[in-house]
């Protein structure tokens, strides 16, 4: 164990054994949902012109384990809090309430996110607006959609693309109603089956194996006013600092004449554009501040696995070039299939090391035994949604179209993926988990190929892409992190629970309108990111490679995701045997992403400063610098999430602290 990340927790504090009823805090965080995915559709969607930094639009709160939106609601609603205990201290709230309503916001970002929503709704209407005689997309597969899936009014759909429009007249709103309606119910079951899953595996991971959840600390500690949190200089001194770049960068984004101090070089791959180095591919360096606070929260055996495996990759796809191997396929070395065989690795272990304690919670729940504080109907419930969410989500497909038995390996790739992140959230707490072109879609056409798979199959297979492109947001390692910080702070879990499930349907609505009204008001194509359109031709052109240029079965794909999971396997195996072994399987996984470019200098930044202290200062050591990062991470996110809301209030574009 991590002494960054030890086991013997803090008992709750007195003020989280005040029990009030939830409903103020639920009515709070309800209303708050509303406001959060306009303001977040806003940030990651709603800038279409690139800065001086080269960022292009931003920031994007969502892409990071820890999500700046809600750690700046939160602190919003602490400030209020302060004032209301002097004028008015029976209205303030106490720390159950304020986490209650951190986990709505947590919950609703992740549905509003870059990686959920903002996939989805281009999908719904982008066929039937880029659909001509030229692409002959109609004949091709737009036949095979279903009705209910997507947008099929073309004056609507254009309306949303070109902006200038009405988004509540009665023709927008109805070609729209039925297919948001139809994925609303399978998001509420997606993340209904999350809950249920959570909801069994909650006691083992947070009692029994005493998982350390590091990316809870902060919410935790900020939080409770038995804490002198916010009277740490050092707090200050890396508040300060990471918010004094913020600031300056972002005046100096607005006035050119303004030095700016960069912390990010965007690639320097093109500093090597010779062979075999030039196949190192996209790699950034960048100095985020918030990102090495981040990272000084993680185990140290996890931060030097990240930048290691980080560069081991790169290692990878040059020694590919220089022997040649890229050009037998463009794809190698597969590393997105490799982090896949790892992903998959975590998720059977996971499960195997958890199955005698999932054959007794399954039989206890069956035969009505229950220990004493846990409750029976939510126990029963927690077993029966785990098998029957996944059955519906199978069947859902399978009724549009998708055979069976693909339906169901669909399923269980995605939620092996699932399980793994959230294993992964609830042991290390690594700062991004994407596993970009790693869903089902991806897997199942690249490993099995598509020849002789018929194009209304392929077609329908294509809109698992919406929700499995990146798993930066996933929802279910936030559901398993607000279920402990119930028990942390001794919350009822059915105050939790009642939460997450309004926060899904509350989010669910909040996105879809802060993405619909964009759309229509500002033009998708006019002023909003690229991405959301890209996302689209992404999918679908994707897919209609797929039926002209049939693929046929990846051999070596196969062979890539079996040595991925072997090496996971064996990792975990050498760790187990040898005490201090420095490389750890959830690394190797993770360091494969996209985001993994923009962390890995601060991964060694933060690995080297954790490891000094810890060898020459000890715990002790540790604990006094901890409130610096954590004021890193706080200047960054509050002072990075106030430009874009400067940037909305006056129309300019403004400063993106990260991406």
């Amino acid at each position: 164990m991590d002494p960054g990340n030890p086991a013997n927790e803090p008992p709750p504090s007195d003020t989280s054994r005040r029990t009030r009823s939830p409903w103020r805090a639920i009515f709070l965080g309800c209303f708050l949902l509303v406001p959060n995915a306009f303001w977040l559709a806003h940030m990651e969607m709603g800038t279409r012109a690139a800065n001086r930094f080269g960022a292009m639009g931003g920031p994007f709160p969502t892409t990071y384990s820890l999500f700046a939106n809600a750690i700046s609601v939160l602190v919003a609603l602490i400030v209020a809090n302060g004032f209301l205990k002097k004028w008015r201290a029976q209205y303030a709230l106490t720390q159950p309430e304020l986490l209650l309503v951190y986990i709505m916001i947590t919950i609703g970002s992740c549905l509003t996110s870059v990686d959920f929503l903002d996939v989805l709704m281009p999908m719904l209407a982008h066929p039937t607006r880029y659909a001509t005689e030229a692409n002959g997309w109609k004949t091709l597969f737009m036949q095979y959609i279903p009705g209910w899936f997507g947008v099929t009014d073309l004056d609507a759909a254009m309306g949303w693309y070109k902006g200038n429009s009405n988004p509540y007249t009665w023709e927008h709103l109805r070609a729209w109603a039925v297919p948001l309606a139809t994925w609303g119910a399978f998001i509420l079951v997606l993340l209904g089956s999350m809950l249920c899953m959570n909801l069994v595996v909650r006691k083992q991971w947070t009692q029994n194996e005493k998982l350390s959840y590091p990316i809870i600390q902060l919410p935790l500690e900020m939080s409770d006013e038995n804490v002198p949190f916010f009277r740490s200089r050092l707090l200050w001194t890396g508040f300060s600092l990471a918010g004094g770049i913020c600031i300056l960068n972002g005046i100096a984004m607005l006035v050119p004449q303004v030095p700016a101090l960069p912390i990010k070089i965007p690639d320097i791959s093109p500093y090597f554009p010779t062979p075999p180095w030039n196949a190192m591919g996209w790699t950034s360096i960048t100095f985020y501040p918030f990102a090495i606070g981040l990272g000084f929260l993680l185990p140290t055996d996890l931060l030097f696995s990240s930048w290691f495996f980080y560069l081991f990759w790169k290692a990878e796809r040059i020694l590919s070039a220089l022997y040649g191997l890229n050009e037998y396929s463009p794809q190698y070395p597969y590393v997105n299939e490799q982090s896949f065989g790892g992903y998959v690795g975590i998720a059977l272990m996971t499960v195997v090391v958890m199955r005698r304690y999932l054959a007794r919670f399954v039989q206890d729940a069956w035969r009505g035994r229950v220990e004493t504080g846990e409750s029976l109907a939510l126990n029963r419930a927690a077993v029966i949604g785990s098998v029957l969410g996944p059955v519906l989500l199978a069947g859902f497909f399978h009724h549009a179209g998708l055979p069976l038995w693909m339906s169901v390996v669909a399923i269980l790739i995605y939620f092996s993926t699932a399980i793994a992140c959230t294993r992964m959230r609830a042991e290390l707490g690594p700062p991004s988990h994407d596993l970009h072109n790693g869903g089902p879609d991806y897997i199942l056409a690249s490993v099995l190929g598509t020849r002789g798979v018929p194009a209304q199959h392929l077609t329908v297979l294509t809109y698992f892409y919406w929700f499995n492109r990146a798993y930066r947001s996933l929802a279910m390692p936030c559901q398993l992190e607000a279920l402990k910080m119930g028990e942390r702070r001794n919350i009822p879990i059915g105050w939790i629970v009642l939460a997450l499930m309004l926060a899904t349907v509350v989010g669910t609505f909040s996105g879809y309108w802060a993405l619909y009204h964009f759309g229509y008001t500002r033009g998708t194509e006019a002023k909003m990111a690229p991405h959301l359109v890209y996302f689209g031709w992404e999918a679908f052109n994707r897919l209609e490679s797929w039926i002209r240029s049939p693929r046929v079965m990846d051999i070596p794909a196969m062979l890539a995701i079996g040595v991925g999971f072997l090496i996971t396997l064996t990792l975990q195996a050498v760790r187990m045997k040898f005490t201090g072994f420095p490389l750890h399987p959830l690394g190797f996984v993770v360091s494969g992403s996209y985001s993994m470019n923009t962390l890995w200098v601060p991964c060694i930044i933060a690995w080297i400063a954790k490891a000094l202290l810890l060898r020459y200062g000890g715990m002790a050591a540790y604990r006094k610098v901890l409130p610096f990062a954590y004021g890193l991470i706080l200047g960054d996110y509050v002072v990075g999430c106030l430009w874009p809301l400067y940037g909305a209030l006056f129309g300019v574009s403004t400063y993106s602290f990260q991406q």
